[in-house]
């Protein structure tokens, strides 16, 4: 196992044997432990519909029976999970965990991008944050330069020497859905291991299916798996498309546009967690953004060329809602895992983004699966990135080993699927525009290639400070950008005159920034009289001799440096604090002495992180 649960007091794993759906609600257990219930993988077909609808039926009464202190687990595909979360009414969601499946599924005729991931819904009866173990991943090493695949900087003082928490995307292990899930059940039975449970039932449907006799209409797994290669090349002649930027409504924009007039729409709608923008705050109720949404969904519907795709960006709970009502109306393609870890809010990180695709009536063929994207060069991307062909997993993306790795002809490049692990958040304000929510270029530049060929229209109707209507253009692409805030709109055209002038928009540049995504205050630009390190460990060094954290009086009183330093350096008293609660790591898993170097012919990490001598 490549986890470790601290405390942890195993779970018994109780495997019920099931002889119908019905089974599910017709066990005589307390429902107040840990339940799993494992869906089949998806097929098309009627007799496979109706199937899941008695297994959602008996879900729903198996989650009505749940104790105070019960946790329920759906695994299953994508799609069902969607379709099972309406029918548990009676439990509150609090997670949606993506696993990476260790053989990809792809698409027989490049519709759709192979799928690589199935998950887990975790549901609860009680409404505060989910109750489980500490539960730490266990670090990873690049096999170019055997340091850990996380640059961490400066911060290695304040890290557990084991491994990071757990987020809510499990790469580290992997498991087919039609296979042994015994690491998945393994990890959920530690994650949980605390002693108010004592078992975890595990109730498998999939023996019920495959004994149904129903014939498959999906063969899925007889498709061999080729990844694609990689198209990022410099164009000989730029392309100047059509391009516009509208100021105004959403909704009332949309509904001055065409038919069948765009080819791709992104769109990254405000996430109704009250948050404030620069001329509104996203607050509306529950019932009125979901109704707001499905309009905007049907107006950019209607837009769409037939076969062409939108692509919607949520949190996992409101991406089901989404979900729900774009399959009324369009084809579902994919389920995107953008593996993005945000600010840590609790103890499991938050890293899943869903991105969820669905086409106007059957799919095109994708043009970045068949060759079509167009040459382009992307600026500002590091040499890391590639649009379609992304990082193999486990390897770092320091500057250094890249080069080294270039230099021998290693071997780090990895299968375009629907589990992105590549792409990166912004994390430095140089890069940053005075913008809360901003997204990294290069998500848009691996979508845009995907879904588009060159001269084709895309359309993001809450286009913020440009990235998707600058990544398109940049790409040869047109484009249309929608927003309703003055000062947004006018920092997108001045950045589309950039592009113009031959500049990146996305370059490194000093700015003012007075909009911020997170709660937590921007610190102002210091010079440190003693670094933040020394400090972090000073407070670190108090800890050992209290036996527990400081208080601000405690370093006041038994600390070596003036408290001004604290106040004025940290944003917070968890800040100060964040090296006493670790024993701090190191980077290089060899001999720290030895200078990290690649020799010919050594060990290659291949497409999906399987070890090839």
């Amino acid at each position: 196992m490549t986890h470790r649960s601290e405390n942890v007091i195993p779970l018994k794993i109780v495997d019920h044997r099931l002889n119908s759906p019905l089974s599910l609600s017709a066990e005589g257990v307390v429902l107040d432990d840990v339940y799993m219930v494992i869906l089949p993988p998806h097929e098309e077909g009627a007799g496979y519909a109706t199937f899941i609808r008695e297994v959602q039926r008996e879900i729903s009464n198996l989650s009505a029976r749940l104790g105070p202190h019960a946790v329920l687990i759906v695994v299953g595909d994508p799609l069902e999970l969607v379709h099972v979360h309406p029918s548990i009414q009676t439990a509150r969601f609090q997670l949606w965990i993506n696993i990476k499946r260790q053989t990809p599924i792809p698409a027989s005729d490049n519709t759709a991008l192979p799928a690589h991931h199935f998950g887990a819904t975790v549901y609860t009866c009680y409404a505060k944050s989910l109750v489980h173990t500490d539960t730490r991943i266990e670090y990873t090493y690049c096999p170019a330069c055997d340091k850990t695949t996380k640059d961490y900087g400066g911060k290695k003082h304040t890290y557990n020497s084991y491994g990071t928490l757990i987020s809510d995307v499990w790469r580290d292990i992997a498991c087919d859905l039609e296979g042994d899930l015994s690491p998945v059940i393994k990890r959920f039975a530690d994650l949980f291991g605390l002693e108010r449970y004592q078992e975890l039932h595990i109730f498998d449907c999939r023996p019920l299916w495959q004994a149904a006799g129903v014939e498959k209409t999906l063969e899925r797994k007889d498709i061999p798996y080729q990844a694609q290669p990689s198209l990022l090349q410099i164009q000989d002649e730029p392309v100047r498309p059509n391009g516009k930027l509208i100021l105004g409504d959403c909704l009332e924009s949309l509904r001055q546009l065409e038919d069948n007039s765009v080819d791709f729409a992104f769109i990254d709608p405000p996430y109704n967690l009250g948050k404030t923008y620069n001329s509104y705050t996203d607050d509306l109720s529950i019932q009125e953004y979901f109704t707001w949404c499905d309009q905007w969904i049907a107006e950019v519907t209607r837009i769409l060329r037939p076969g062409r795709t939108l692509a919607i960006l949520n949190i996992p709970l409101w991406a089901i809602r989404h979900f729900l009502y774009m399959e009324t109306i369009l084809k579902f393609q994919n389920w995107i895992a953008w593996d993005a870890l945000s600010f840590p809010v609790r103890r499991i990180m938050p890293a899943h983004y869903a991105i969820i695709c669905f086409s106007k009536g059957e799919p095109r063929p994708l043009p970045g699966l068949i060759g079509e994207a167009g040459k382009f060069a992307v600026m500002s991307a590091p040499d890391s990135f590639s649009p379609l062909q992304p990082m193999a997993e486990g390897y770092c993306l320091r500057a250094g080993c890249i080069k080294q790795r270039n230099a021998f002809g290693f071997t780090d490049r990895g299968g375009l699927t629907d589990l992105w692990w590549d792409i990166h958040r912004l994390k430095h304000n140089s890069r940053r525009v005075d913008h809360p929510c901003q997204l990294p270029p290069h998500l848009m530049y691996r979508l845009i290639s995907i879904f588009t060929r060159p001269n084709e229209t895309v359309l993001d109707c809450f286009n913020g400070a440009g990235t998707t209507s600058l990544t398109a253009h940049q790409m040869g692409r047109g484009y249309i950008g929608i927003e309703l805030s003055e000062k947004y709109h006018e920092m997108a055209a001045a950045r589309h005159r950039e592009i113009e002038e031959g500049l990146d928009p996305f370059r490194k540049e000093e700015r003012t920034l007075t909009e911020k995504n997170s709660h937590v205050a921007r610190m102002p630009k210091v010079v440190y009289e003693v670094p933040k390190k020394t400090l972090q460990l000073e407070v670190r060094r108090i800890a050992l001799e209290l036996g527990r954290l400081p208080t601000r009086d405690e370093v006041i009183e038994f600390g070596n440096y003036p408290i001004c330093y604290y106040d004025e350096y940290f944003a917070s008293w968890g800040e100060v604090c964040a090296a006493a609660r670790h024993d701090g790591m190191t980077e290089v898993k060899s001999n720290g002495d030895e200078k990290p170097h690649l020799d010919e012919g050594a060990t290659q990490l291949t497409l999906f992180g399987e070890l090839n001598h």
